[in-house]
């Protein structure tokens, strides 16, 4: 237990990179061994299995594949019962031009559709007519073909007439003569056409497709030690990957050599199949009665399986040398940098604000290096931030104890100026002088930022009081405060820059007397602040100008005085949407009767 105890104790005193090659390079050796171990046994038993499931499945693709070729193939002699020209060239008892002509348009558009199909004779079963040309073509044009007289003693004909219809299916070789001048095997249909009237032989179709071509196009394979091939239930190859095949018995392919003739094509593909030097497999087309047949050497794939081992030791090694010197080095990227962050830190404690890393790349490491300088800036500027605003804090109360005499001195000298026109019966003045006061005294507030209703109005009524006297008796004023709301705080100064619009923009222009009046009540649950003026009011471009200079927050201004007349508008909206929640203002006015401002604040409680 005690020498438990130290080892673990030394092993959380040990460095981060000697840590991590603790950690992974004994990993990395038993996953390697392991792997390699289980590599060579899976592999010895499994890679003939999965060889032998690729190749079935390979089979039976290609066999679904050449069927869909033989389905093209019936498709094409369907067309051939269907078609009226076909018919007519057929069942005519003499041979008419043009219906050659149209029977050679028809069969040129089914085989450029069908692009795999490359010949076709037409025979007709009327006897006068055994001893003329068929009608045959391929894809390079009307060409020459077996007469019928000769084409009635081959096999293709007699399983035709055995089939009654049906379609039947052979292997013809360039010997047999029956696509003259055509040197390659083909791959043949042979079926008799009916009257579509009768429903009586007409006439007998063969149809042709080259036998190396489906070859190519179905069987070829990458591997050279894959062979590809389709025989028929004789024993005969129909196609092959390798060319040289087509035509021959399957007993003369190498890997039947040693069967027994005796046996039938299916019990020799089976026989072949337990082989021990080849991977046989095949399947038997439904449609057509053929075997598809693929064929591996089983000596590459041993081959393969006895470098494994060698293999699995040489990377065994290779990845431990490799393991160690990644590991160390990897280890030493991540410490290197944690080891001068660490120092940085140290450093960070004894005051040395000047610390910075410098990491390269967007790593972690990167971005913890990026962070770490960022939070020494950032300590580092709260710090003089700090000192700073202490400085600036205790001038600011200098200041404070300094301008609190300034007031006092002004609301001395105001009064003092007031008593003195009092005394000497100018009672104008001294109301023009005391009304100046309460302004200033109202709009200093004691440096408050908000005012009751009641404090708001009369600093409105001192104002209006003051621009009465300079306009004389161009306009009165009206003062109306619901006593509930004498109390009720707003932002200051909310009302008298209302105001000031009104005498300006409103009075001042009118040529007539005018009224002012600022009215404060409740409605239902809102309490409602009203500017209203009987002035020039503003025109309709001006005002929908207004309403959206509001709406984005932007003053409006005049082109030739450059005074901001939305100003103080966008000012009050600003200062109720920060005070209050659910507050509206509204700007009705008709130009020539006057102007009115509405605000609405939401209020809860009684």
């Amino acid at each position: 237990m005690v020498h438990k105890f130290r080892l673990v104790s030394r092993y959380r005193h040990l460095p981060l990179q000697f840590k991590l090659l603790l950690w992974f390079v004994p990993l990395l050796l038993v996953t390697i061994f392991a792997m390699g171990w289980n590599s060579y046994r899976i592999s010895s038993q499994q890679v003939v299995e999965k060889m032998r499931q690729s190749q079935d499945h390979l089979t039976k693709k290609t066999t679904e594949q050449i069927d869909e070729m033989v389905k093209g193939m019936v498709s094409f002699s369907n067309t051939m019962f269907l078609d009226e020209g076909v018919q007519r060239l057929l069942n005519a008892s003499t041979e008419a031009q043009h219906d050659r002509n149209s029977v050679f348009k028809t069969v040129t558009n089914l085989m450029i559709a069908s692009n795999s199909i490359q010949s076709l004779i037409l025979y007709t079963l009327q006897d006068q007519n055994q001893a003329a040309e068929p009608f045959a073509t391929n894809q390079a044009g009307l060409t020459t073909a077996m007469k019928f007289s000769d084409f009635v003693h081959t096999s293709y004909y007699a399983e035709a007439v055995a089939a009654a219809g049906s379609p039947t299916f052979g292997l013809t070789r360039p010997s047999d003569g029956i696509f003259v001048g055509d040197h390659y095997h083909k791959i043949v249909l042979s079926r008799i056409i009916k009257n579509v009237y009768t429903l009586q032989p007409a006439g007998l179709a063969v149809i042709g497709v080259d036998a190396g071509k489906i070859g190519s196009q179905y069987l070829d394979n990458s591997k050279d030690d894959v062979d590809m091939f389709v025989i028929d239930r004789q024993g005969m190859v129909i196609t092959a990957s390798n060319r040289s095949w087509i035509g021959k018995k399957d007993i003369e392919l190498p890997y039947f050599v040693d069967s027994n003739p005796v046996l039938t094509v299916k019990e020799r593909l089976d026989q072949a199949v337990g082989h021990d030097q080849w991977i046989v497999s095949h399947l038997q087309s439904e449609l057509t009665g053929w075997y598809v047949v693929v064929v591996h050497s089983k000596r590459q794939l041993v081959k393969e399986l006895g470098q494994i081992s060698q293999v699995t030791f040489t990377i065994a090694c290779l990845c431990l040398i490799m393991s160690l010197l990644v590991t160390w080095f990897a280890a030493a990227a991540i410490t290197k940098p944690l080891k001068k962050l660490s120092r940085s830190m140290r450093r960070l404690q004894t005051g040395d604000f000047s610390q910075r890393v410098f990491f390269e790349g967007n790593d972690e490491i990167g971005l913890l290096g990026h962070g770490y300088n960022l939070m020494v800036q950032r300590i580092k500027s709260l710090i003089n931030d700090v000192y700073a605003s202490t400085l600036k804090q205790r001038e600011a109360e200098l200041k404070t104890l300094q301008a609190q005499i300034r007031p006092h001195f002004l609301y001395n000298t105001l009064n003092t100026i007031c008593w003195e026109a009092e005394k000497k019966g100018d009672k104008e003045i001294a109301d023009m002088v005391y009304s100046l006061s309460q302004v200033f005294r109202l709009s200093l507030n004691d440096g408050r930022d908000t005012f009751t209703l009641e404090q708001e109005m009369e600093l409105v009524t001192n104002y209006l009081f003051l621009q009465k006297n300079r306009f004389r008796d161009r306009f009165q004023f009206e003062i109306f405060l619901d006593d509930s709301l004498k109390d009720f705080i707003v932002p200051k100064l909310l009302l008298q820059p209302l105001a000031e619009n009104a005498v300006i923009h409103g009075i001042e222009p009118l040529s007539g007397s005018g009224l002012i009046a600022i009215r404060a009540y409740r409605n239902d649950r809102m309490i409602v602040l009203e500017v209203q003026d009987n002035g020039v009011g503003i025109t309709p471009e001006g005002l929908k100008e207004l309403r959206q200079r509001l709406e984005l927050r932007k003053p409006l201004a005049e082109p030739e005085s450059g005074i901001r007349t939305g100003f103080a508008l966008a000012n009050v909206q600003e200062r109720l949407e920060l005070f209050f929640t659910g507050t509206q203002m509204e700007i009705e006015s008709i130009e020539g009767m006057g102007t009115r401002i509405i605000i609405q604040i939401a209020v809860e409680g009684p």
